[in-house]
């Protein structure tokens, strides 16, 4: 990732800070969109009432709450498609699927009917980019804003670095349409990789 950022200086934001900086950012990007790059497979949710429901051992339970979701989801991308922005998400699935990763999947599954569009990659074809450590978790903000993304060991979000050098943001998110046009959509992917899977493990 050296190439991407270039020795660039970043600033570092606590969760408190990036947040509010994100959605300033976020209603202005525009026709060139929202993408992001997810590569961790499992992270800790907090407080959602689906993710608590998984944890405690209620599949069922937390797929309907997901169901639940959908007026919420419904007015919210509703809301931002309106404004003309475009949602993308790279989510990278290692093998075995990881009960966070099944979970997960299912609620962007429903997110995908209202607007966003996911294109799912496996592991083993973001390999030649990993030769040193993992890709990072990635937002990019149109022509704004890059934000790396950090998380506790936990998986709990840490905050984040912004970069906003026009370079930078360009090249970032050339790489997360790059392989975004690699991977396959979850449109195809879910019936046939997730929708038949079993009861998962409450394992994150």
């Amino acid at each position: 990732m050296r190439e991407i950022f270039g020795g660039a200086h970043g600033n570092r934001l606590e969760q408190a800070a990036y947040t509010p900086d994100f959605m300033e950012r976020f209603w202005r990007i525009g026709a060139e969109g929202f993408w992001k790059l997810e590569r961790m497979q499992r992270y800790d949710e907090g407080d959602f009432p689906s993710w608590l429901a998984f944890r405690g051992g209620e599949w069922e339970r937390s797929l309907r709450l997901i169901e639940e979701l959908r007026p919420e989801y419904e007015e919210e991308f509703g809301k931002i498609t309106g404004s003309g922005i475009g949602l993308h998400r790279v989510r990278i699935v290692e093998r075995p699927v990881t009960p966070y990763i099944q979970w997960e999947l299912n609620i962007l599954h429903v997110k995908r009917e209202y607007g966003e569009k996911v294109s799912v990659l496996e592991a083993e074809r973001v390999a030649p980019y990993e030769r040193e450590k993992p890709l990072p978790e990635l937002c990019v903000l149109g022509s704004e804003a890059v934000y790396v993304l950090d998380y506790t060991p936990a998986g709990v979000p840490d905050g984040a670095t912004r970069f906003t050098q026009p370079e930078v943001v360009e090249r970032s998110r050339a790489l997360v349409r790059e392989l975004y046009g690699s991977g396959e959509s979850l449109e195809t992917y879910f019936p046939r990789e997730i929708a038949q899977m079993g009861v998962p493990g409450t394992g994150r």
